[in-house]
């Protein structure tokens, strides 16, 4: 071997790395030894990988120094260029233009010139100029110069891309980033969608899309979308040298969108690289995303809240932002005064600051709790009130309030709250009603009781002042359901003296009088539930006689909502699940026909589960998207998660994964709300689940990781969801083409199931061990690979589900074969003894009358399969041994055929059959009709609608056998 050959290989090897500091190192040092080698081919050609390497690092306008000398090269000594060394000279030009736009040492008029040299070198080269159109359009946005842009725009879309132009997938980005930069989002997210629909890709999309759609959909109003791409496009950038800016932009998509603690994950995970000697612009998008966060952050009252360390430094939110303001508006000016245009500042001051905030975007996943601030003295509010803060305005506010109570509408308690407000900034006193009203306001439904009885006593003093005794006595039955929560042994007594209260004001205030009758029986009726006691027979007769009464007018939205709240207190009562059931559909009902939000809402968390439970599943998603539907702000965490849980639960047994992703999501994010970490992680769990089914892995594994952390929080009987993520898990790395922490989780799946972990699915088992045999198989695992199938026709026959074995069978042949490989004969023999008795087994259970259609089709199905698998162990050749094969194989195809024919036709089998058929009959030397006959039958039973690609694999194999024969 001569040395330029040793050194080519040793290039070779260096360029088999992946990509990162350490191979543009070893490609430095190599560059060093090919020049004192002195192969000007080879030089160049380690210039132009090192050109490449510098591109995807972090700082590119490394490419600068060895491009020109590859350029002067070619220009000095053409003849050291192969093409595809000229073809990497012509490619490599646009990248310069890019970076010299990136640094603002560069002048202007050095970026024209390179601008120039590239139009005329092409036009020589005989290469179209639609990549350098897409650079002067870039140049143009960057300048501000928006004629120019115009002209490169229109000068894009009339030139055709060829093989120097950059891939469709970049293409289709940078189209999409024009309209984005435009702020026509819509437009935006529809170029893009070839880039999100799968069809394209390369080393910087969809990475670099994602990273921008993530504002686009959340600007469009498409928050799903916006989150599956942030997840998605994160989970695909992070590691990467080249694609600091994309994270950064992720970290400023979660600042924007209410999502602080994510961003603050992001920063902590990528502050090294953040620090990292990047190019100028990346250096910006860096120094943008960081400003975001931190006026997030000082935006809720946490800018003195300690930041993840960054650039050596422990700063607090208003510390860092402040220096990292200054290095940005200082970088700008950089580039201000580089362009003559202060483009570069206004377009970054747009991007930290928006001119209107993003919407919130729940992500689903769990994040770290948000920084606590570091304790200080704050300055008393005070001050001139506001132009709404004034006398109007607080009678108009009063008059709403007044209406709304008197209308016994759901807002009034919203309503008395801004008029507390008002009368507070203009420090006005109320009259005694008016206050009462405001002081019932204050009350929070899940606060602390004593606080909200203190509250009611005062309200009912200044009713009773106002001379509102209807209103007092309703106040003194409400307060009831609080005293029960504070002094239950108190409420008998205290229910007592509300009704004869309610007595004495029947002639006058009949209304007040009867629904203070209503609450305190359900008061009586809740303390029997909380004693432990049955209610008396006498307590139940009356609560029936006051429902009947508060039926007689079912337009009094007073009556109405008592009636529900007696219905829902009387579900305690019912012990039977169906009784049970019928109990909340009644409560549910009367509920959503007074269209009583909070009742409907509180109904529909338990109707909708026991529904989930019963198996009524659509019923149960509807009832729960009803009461999520009547669900207002300020209303707990806890219960909206659990609707959104049964509506995800819901969804996914009837099988419509999207519905459960939003349900999940929704779920997720309010569990988080309210500190309730296990549940939450059963919201990331069908979460995951949701994703994966529809093939959206990527953003199922983030999912379903996260879920694993706090599902051990739930007790043991949800515990099943452990072993189902995990066994999610496999499968989505197994389609993402991750093997080995695909088998990590499958093999983690199926210890938890040995070790006494059992699953709902009885299949599961069966079906991990055989995910994880396929995982052992691609890892070149045979021999593990085999035991892991044994396990898995195991589990399946202990099921009685011989069909459901058959497929671990044949890969455990099979596996055992390649372990095997020494001894190839022996082992073949084995092997056919196997696949022989898989299929006496299988016919035997198919021709077996008594048992079920639905088994012995499946039977059928698998016998065919053994018998066509067992037909490719036989190995032909021109040996005595060989023809034998031969024979056994014809044998083995035809009755596979036979299988597959007998009863209504399986394609599959048959043609797979029919065509392997074909050509072992050509081998054997039969006449060419016996090939054409056996197509033609085959094409008789093939629809062609349902069938293109099997009648397409016939015509192959009927052209292959004709060609054959024509050799």
């Amino acid at each position: 071997m001569t040395d330029t050959d040793s050194l080519r290989q040793e290039l070779y090897r260096i360029r088999s790395q992946l990509k990162g500091e350490a191979r543009t190192a070893a490609l430095e040092a190599h560059l060093e030894k090919v020049e004192a080698h002195g192969d000007q081919m080879l030089v160049n050609r380690t210039l132009t990988e090192l050109v490449d390497c510098y591109e995807y690092s972090t700082d590119s306008s490394r490419l600068i120094v060895p491009f020109s000398r590859l350029l002067r090269a070619y220009d000095e000594a053409p003849e050291h260029f192969d093409a595809s060394l000229v073809r990497s000279v012509y490619w490599q030009f646009k990248w310069v233009v890019y970076d010299l736009i990136d640094r603002p040492e560069i002048p202007l008029s050095s970026i024209e010139d390179w601008m120039e040299d590239w139009r005329v070198r092409y036009a020589e080269a005989g290469h179209s100029l639609h990549p350098l159109h897409e650079a002067e359009h870039c140049l143009a946005q960057h300048l501000g110069d928006a004629d120019r842009a115009a002209r490169a725009a229109e000068a894009l879309h009339a030139t055709e891309p060829d093989g120097m132009s950059d891939c469709a997938a970049c293409r289709c980005g940078y189209l999409g980033r024009v309209a984005f930069a435009e702020g026509d989002h819509l437009r935006a997210l529809e170029h893009w969608r070839p880039v999100f629909d799968g069809g394209m890709r390369c080393m910087h999309e969809p990475h670099r899309t994602l990273s921008f759609s993530t504002f686009a959909a959340a600007r469009a109003g498409r928050l799903d979308q916006a989150r599956s791409d942030h997840v998605r496009g994160y989970q695909m950038s992070r590691g990467n040298d080249d694609m600091v800016a994309y994270i950064a932009r992720h970290m400023r998509f979660c600042a924007f969108t209410g999502n602080e603690p994510r961003s603050l994950e992001i920063l902590a995970a990528n502050a090294s690289a953040f620090a990292a000697a990047i190019a100028p612009r990346t250096r910006l998008e860096v120094l943008e995303s960081l400003q975001s966060l931190c006026d997030a952050l000082v935006a809720r009252g946490m800018g003195d809240a300690d930041m993840p360390e960054y650039e050596g430094r422990i700063r607090t939110a208003a510390e860092l932002r402040a220096a990292v303001d200054l290095e940005r508006r200082a970088l700008c000016e950089r580039f201000d005064r580089r362009n003559g245009t202060s483009a570069v500042s206004r377009d970054s001051m747009r991007r930290v600051a928006p001119a209107e905030p993003y919407p919130h975007v729940p992500l689903g996943l769990k994040t770290a709790p948000m920084p606590a601030p570091r304790p200080f003295e704050r300055e008393a509010a005070g001050g001139r009130a506001s132009e709404a803060e004034t006398m109007e305005g607080l009678r108009t506010a009063l008059e709403r309030a007044r209406a709304a109570t008197a209308a016994f509408a759901a807002d009034h308690a919203q309503r008395w709250a801004a008029v507390d407000r008002l009368a507070a900034a203009l420090d006005v006193a109320l009259a005694p009603g008016d206050e009462a009203e405001v002081l019932l306001a204050r009350i929070e439904p899940n606060g602390d009781g004593q606080a909200a009885l203190a509250l009611a006593a005062r309200a009912q003093d200044l009713f009773s002042a106002a001379g509102l005794p209807d209103r007092a006595l309703t106040n003194r039955a409400a307060t009831l359901q609080w005293r029960l929560g504070v002094e239950p042994d108190a409420v008998p007594a205290a229910a007592a003296a509300v009704l004869a209260e309610a007595a004495a004001l029947a002639d006058s205030h009949p209304v007040a009088a009867l629904r203070a009758r209503a609450l305190a029986h359900i008061a009586l009726l809740a303390h029997c539930r909380v004693a432990g006691t049955e209610p008396s027979g006498e307590l139940l007769a009356d609560a029936a006689a006051i429902d009947a009464e508060l039926a007689s007018d079912p337009e009094e939205p007073r009556y109405s909502q008592a009636r529900v709240r007696l219905a829902l207190t009387m579900t305690g009562f019912a012990t039977e699940a169906r009784a049970r059931l019928e109990a909340m559909r009644t409560a549910f009902e009367l509920a959503v026909a007074g269209d009583h939000h909070y009742e409907t809402f509180i109904a529909s968390t338990q109707y909708a589960s026991l529904l989930s439970g019963s198996g009524a599943f659509e019923a149960g998603l509807e009832a729960a998207e009803t009461g999520l539907a009547r669900a207002q702000p300020g209303y707990p965490h806890f219960p909206i998660a659990a609707l959104h849980l049964t509506a995800a639960e819901c969804a996914t047994n009837l099988d419509r994964p999207a519905k459960a992703e939003t349900h999940a999501v929704q779920a997720a994010h309010h569990y988080d709300r309210a500190a309730e970490h296990g549940c939450a992680g059963v919201a990331r769990h069908l979460l995951g689940v949701a994703l994966a089914a529809q093939d959206r892995h990527p953003e199922a594994v983030v999912m379903l990781e996260a879920a694993l952390e706090d599902l051990p929080a739930m007790p043991e009987e949800e515990h099943w969801r452990l072993v189902d993520a995990r066994a999610m898990l496999a499968r989505s790395h197994e389609r993402l083409a991750e093997a080995r922490p695909g088998l990590a989780h499958a093999l983690e799946a199926l210890r938890l199931m040995e070790g006494g972990l059992a699953h709902p699915d009885p299949t599961r088992y069966a079906r991990t061990a055989q995910l994880a045999g396929r995982l052992l198989q691609w890892l070149g695992e045979p021999g593990d690979a085999a035991r892991a199938f044994g396990r898995s026709e195991q589990a399946w026959r202990e099921l009685g589900a011989l069909p459901a074995a058959a497929d671990p069978a044949r890969r455990a042949i099979w596996a055992e074969l390649r372990r095997d490989a020494e001894d190839e004969g022996a082992a073949l023999d084995v092997a056919s003894a196997r696949m022989r008795a898989l299929a006496e087994e299988l016919r035997s259970e198919w021709q077996h009358a008594q048992r079920p259609p639905e088994h012995r089709a499946e039977c059928r199905f698998e016998l065919a399969t053994t018998l066509l698998q067992h037909a490719n162990l036989q190995l032909p050749d021109a040996s005595e041994t060989g023809r034998l094969a031969l024979a056994e194989r014809r044998r083995l195809l035809e009755q596979a055929l036979a299988v597959a024919e007998d009863g209504e036709y399986l394609p599959g089998p048959g043609v797979q059959a029919t065509t392997q058929l074909m050509l072992c009959l050509d081998e054997s030397g039969e006449p060419e009709a016996a090939s054409d006959a056996l197509a033609e039958a085959a094409f008789a039973r093939l629809d062609p609608e349902p069938h293109p690609l099997l009648r397409q694999q016939l015509k192959g194999a009927l052209a292959q056998v004709r060609r054959q024969r024509e050799g």
